[in-house]
Formats: C-alpha cells, sequence, structure tokens
C-alpha cells in the first residue's frame, strides 16, 4: 500500500521594514518623545512656580501677622492708654527707658551693617522697626504693695520670672518697670529690686488689683543667614540693652521698607507719612506703620526673564542671572495704645 505523501507548504519569504518605513516610524517617535518631554518640562516649570507663589504668599502671611501682632501692641502697660499712665523706668541702663517718644521707633537703611544691634547678623538691606511694650505674663499683686517696699509679692510665677529679667508692674495708671534681683519659689512669689539692678524703690502706689508683665523692645530687620547665606526677616529682643531671643522668623524675605503715620493735629488719625528720617525727633506723634515686604521664591530659574517690579514707589528690575520670582506685600497696621 501506498503511503501518502505531505507535501511541505511553501513558507512567505520574511520581509522588514523600507528605509523609508523605518524614518517615518523613527520620526514619528521623535515627535512622540519631544511632546511628552515637553508636556513633562512645562508642567514641571508649572509646579515649581505654583509651589514658589504657595510659599511666598505664606512667608508673607507669617511675616505680616507677626509685626501687626507687636506692632499694634507698642506701648502696652496692661490696659488703658500710655498717654494718660504714669510710666517711670527704673531699672538701671542699658534698659531703654519707656515713653511715647521710644513705644515705637524705626531707622532707615544706609548701609550694610555686620553684626547689627550686637548680633551675630549682617543686615544688608531694609529699614528697621522697633517697639517697646508689655507682652508677656500678667500675674496679680498679693502683697507689699506700699511705694517704700523694696519686695513686691505676687500670686504665684507660672511665667517663670527670673532674676535680671525686665518686668513691669502697673495698674493701668502708674507702671514701674524694674529688674527683680531676687525671686523666691512656693505660692505666693516675693521679688525684690534693690538698687544692684535699679535707681531705687517703686514709684506707684498699687492695690491688690496691680499686675506684673513681662517687658519685651523687638527690633525687627532684614538680615543675612550665616549659613544658608539668604536673606530673611529676623528679630531680636533688645529690653535688657543687649540681644536676646534673636532669630530668624521668615526665610527669603529680601527688603522691608517702612514709612511712618504721624498724628501732627491730635485728632489721633495719621496726617501724613514718611520715612524714619521724615519722622526725626517726633516718634511720639507716630500712630501707625505702613510696612511694605519684598519676598523671593527659595530657588532661581522660575521665571523665564529678569523680572521687573515695583518697589518702594520705583520700578526695579532683577540682577543679571537673578530668573528668581519677587512679590511684594503691604500693610499698614494702627498703634491701638494710642488710638482716640
Amino acid at each position: 500500500m501506498n503511503k501518502p505523501r505531505l507535501v511541505p507548504l511553501d513558507r512567505p519569504h520574511q520581509q522588514g521594514f523600507s528605509l523609508v518605513e523605518l524614518m517615518v516610524a523613527m520620526t514619528i517617535g521623535f515627535i512622540v518623545v519631544a511632546a511628552v518631554g515637553y508636556v513633562y518640562l512645562s508642567s514641571r516649570q508649572s509646579f515649581r512656580l505654583t509651589d514658589s507663589m504657595s510659599r511666598m504668599q505664606e512667608n508673607g502671611r507669617l511675616a505680616i501677622e507677626t509685626l501687626a501682632r507687636d506692632v499694634r501692641m507698642a506701648g502696652y502697660v496692661g490696659c488703658g492708654n500710655l498717654k494718660n499712665a504714669t510710666v517711670t523706668t527704673i531699672a538701671n541702663a542699658p534698659v531703654p527707658v519707656m515713653s511715647m517718644a521710644t513705644a515705637i521707633t524705626g531707622e532707615d537703611f544706609a548701609a550694610a551693617v555686620a553684626n547689627y544691634a550686637g548680633t551675630t547678623i549682617t543686615r544688608p538691606a531694609g529699614d528697621t522697626i522697633s517697639v517697646m511694650g508689655a507682652f508677656g505674663g500678667g500675674v496679680n499683686l498679693v502683697g507689699n504693695l506700699a511705694p517704700s517696699n523694696a519686695n513686691i509679692q505676687i500670686n504665684g510665677n507660672p511665667y517663670n520670672f527670673v532674676v535680671g529679667d525686665v518686668l513691669m508692674v502697673t495698674d493701668c495708671k502708674n507702671a514701674d518697670i524694674f529688674r527683680p534681683t531676687t525671686v523666691s519659689g512656693g505660692g505666693s512669689v516675693t521679688m525684690s529690686h534693690s538698687n544692684a539692678t535699679n535707681t531705687g524703690n517703686r514709684v506707684g502706689s498699687y492695690g491688690s488689683d496691680g499686675i506684673v508683665l513681662k517687658m519685651a523692645r523687638f527690633t525687627y530687620f532684614i538680615g543675612t543667614n550665616p549659613t544658608t547665606g539668604k536673606r530673611a526677616l529676623y528679630r531680636t529682643n533688645l529690653a535688657k540693652g543687649v540681644p536676646e531671643d534673636t532669630v530668624e522668623l521668615v526665610e527669603d524675605v529680601w527688603d522691608m521698607q517702612i514709612e511712618y503715620g504721624r498724628d501732627t493735629n491730635g485728632d489721633g488719625a495719621a496726617d501724613a507719612y514718611g520715612a524714619a528720617t521724615a519722622v526725626g525727633a517726633n516718634w511720639a506723634q507716630v500712630v501707625s506703620a505702613r510696612i511694605s515686604l519684598l519676598l523671593v521664591s527659595p530657588e532661581n530659574n522660575i521665571v523665564p526673564s529678569l523680572q521687573t517690579y515695583n518697589f518702594n514707589g520705583a520700578p526695579e528690575t532683577a540682577a543679571v542671572g537673578d530668573r528668581r520670582l519677587f512679590q511684594v506685600l503691604g500693610t499698614t497696621i494702627a498703634v491701638r495704645n494710642r488710638a482716640p
């Protein structure tokens, strides 16, 4: 018996891409890759711009809120108005004397200052503003209330007053600024204020409604961070005449310009605004502060070209190679303790 023969089928010839097809495919691939890359780079740049704007706005909000809180409190003596209270500074120098003329002061920028105000920080630009007042504490008196007594007793020590602090005892009509030389423990705390750090005994007479508050003289300025080399808004406390608690409050604050509103006719409203040099010796007339902050993005190469912006009443252009984003924020703050 003959077996059937299996005849193999013809295999199709293998064919590849022609050169033209290959070039077209490569071109289409390059276009797709370029489009994806362009979308990625655009999205990334948009994200960097949005992120920078968000961070700048957050920094500006924090800076404005902190400045506003302290400027409003300038000259605070517990209650009432500084103009209607008798304030006596019995603490020895270099504790600054508090008065209408010293509760709020400032200085214009003239030149870069290394170790500004005794700190380790360099001040490269910007005006400064200093506010003095009672910013913390509030403990009632319970004994030794007569002015002739070099001790006072307070109801505990919840704010941890210590020897050498600059404190104020006040009843809203009278106030004495002193530095305790001893602070006892226990429920009823006795603080002495001897001639070792004070000129004498208290001047005002206080009852059990008197309170003890902690004094501060905050100075705000633009400083250069010694670690990062970036400018920032700094604050130091000069209540003792030497800097304490110097801290960087807000990073990437490039400049600060301040104008002060003066009440020249006694109605409690600002009649004219001017820089610190224009105020001269008339700081007792200052009832408000107009503060402008110039903020910059944390990173460079955020904008495609050098940015031009208006700051301090004039147009300015970023330096060559500086493609950071610049933003100006401003506010006007009234000094509450000078309001009518």
